[in-house]
């Protein structure tokens, strides 16, 4: 018994042992473990939920996809469509242009083959009947009854010729000048000539030396040339002017006729100044009348122009201003020195030395038609194929004077190129009578 009860009470106090020290650890390490239980099952569930909030964002992603993708599919099917109605469109205009192109080109190339036929077709036949004239035309006898042709088609212009188509300020190369430098040329020309109608040759001379060198000035002085030009200033003060630039200087009879010059009216500046250059030709051309060798001195100018003409190089050398025209005048004395007489080498320096535009052949033309004017004549040029008889270059001084209401001075040259008839040449006109003008206005009036 005492056994039991000492077990009993050992018991006891085990159980209270336990009770006061290992039960409150037990259950402290429960409670911990029940609350960490606690803790991941609410995190489990916590995780459930987010899981499927995940879920249903996905869900939603997908089924947001889902639209958008059909959305652009829908857009992508309207773009596509909107490309292929344009290319379609663009297809069908493309098609369209290069069908009219086509036809355009086809149709240009069936013109172009047709204008070539013709052409080629014109071209033979004009070659056919060159060759026809030609080998006819070898015979001077049909080369000679060519010109007689060319002066019936002459006659029958002479036929209406208008009595007053050319006047003599025409004859004395102001044709570019306007009505009222017309008139102030012809009455200084009547006032110079009454003027020097006794002075004797030396002055003469001096007095076209002394023109031209005025000229020299007044065209390196334009400020000067236009005052004295300028119609609205006072006569007397410009003679006055001209007294005082020029007096003592050069001779009393230049003075007076660029005094002269000065108080008259110009249409234009550039007009004064070719009036007192002309004078200045007319002085020499004057002196070479009262010498009697005018008709000389016109035809070595005629031959020296055309010397110029058939040389481009040396006329070309000639009429560049920007040599110096000592040199100028110094190489036309090696062409022309001693092969003509004073006066034409007078007119060709004095043609060199103030020349400022143009060419010096053109320059020597119109002196040639100027020394022409002062015997009341024109030159014509009439070139034929063979040399024309003495009966038919009277016809064609006659008839050519029945035209242009003025005796015409003819100055005759064979030129083989142009096969038969004549190529006529008064001032600026030109009557193309010759057969080779004939072939070649056939040739270019084919189609091309």
């Amino acid at each position: 018994m005492d056994i039991f009860i000492g077990q009993f009470v050992g018991f006891l106090l085990v159980l209270f042992i336990l009770w006061k020290w290992v039960v409150p650890v037990v259950r402290k390490a429960m409670q911990q473990r029940q609350e960490t239980v606690r803790l991941e099952l609410e995190a489990s569930a916590a995780a459930r939920t987010k899981l499927a909030e995940a879920g249903a964002a996905g869900e939603r992603a997908r089924e947001d996809a889902a639209r958008e993708g059909s959305r652009i599919r829908d857009e992508a099917r309207g773009d596509a469509d909107a490309i292929r109605d344009e290319l379609r469109s663009q297809t069908e205009r493309e098609v369209a242009r290069i069908g009219e192109h086509g036809a355009g080109q086809t149709a240009l190339n069936r013109s172009n083959l047709i204008r070539g036929l013709r052409t080629g077709l014109g071209t033979e036949a004009v070659d056919a009947a060159a060759k026809l004239v030609r080998g006819h035309l070898a015979d001077p006898a049909n080369q000679s009854a060519s010109v007689d042709r060319s002066l019936d088609e002459l006659e029958q212009m002479s036929q209406g010729a208008d009595a007053a188509r050319i006047t003599e300020v025409d004859r004395i190369g102001s044709r570019s000048m306007r009505a009222s430098s017309r008139d102030s040329i012809r009455a200084l020309s009547a006032g110079f000539d009454q003027r020097t109608a006794s002075v004797d040759d030396a002055v003469l001379a001096r007095t076209a030396e002394d023109l031209a060198n005025v000229v020299e000035v007044i065209n390196e002085q334009p400020t000067l040339r236009k005052h004295l030009a300028e119609s609205s200033d006072a006569p007397e003060s410009k003679r006055a002017l001209v007294g005082n630039l020029f007096g003592g200087k050069i001779s009393d009879e230049a003075v007076a006729f660029v005094q002269d010059a000065a108080a008259s009216k110009w249409s234009a500046p550039a007009d004064f100044a070719t009036a007192v250059e002309r004078q200045a030709r007319v002085a020499i051309l004057l002196g070479a009348e009262r010498a009697g060798k005018l008709d000389e001195t016109e035809d070595e100018l005629f031959r020296a122009g055309r010397i110029l003409e058939a040389e481009p190089k040396l006329t070309a050398m000639l009429s560049d201003t920007r040599v110096p025209a000592a040199g100028r005048v110094a190489l036309l004395d090696k062409v022309f020195g001693g092969k003509v007489n004073d006066f034409t080498a007078a007119l060709l320096r004095q043609t060199v030395r103030l020349i400022r535009s143009g060419r010096v052949d053109a320059g020597v033309a119109s002196i040639a038609d100027l020394a022409a004017a002062r015997r009341g004549e024109s030159v014509a040029i009439v070139e034929s194929a063979v040399a024309l008889t003495d009966a038919q270059q009277t016809r064609t001084a006659d008839l050519l004077a029945r035209i242009y209401q003025r005796k015409i001075a003819v100055q005759t040259e064979v030129a083989p190129e142009l096969l038969g008839g004549l190529r006529i040449t008064v001032g600026n006109e030109v009557i193309d009578g010759d057969i080779a003008s004939r072939l070649d206005r056939a040739a270019d009036q084919l189609p091309r």
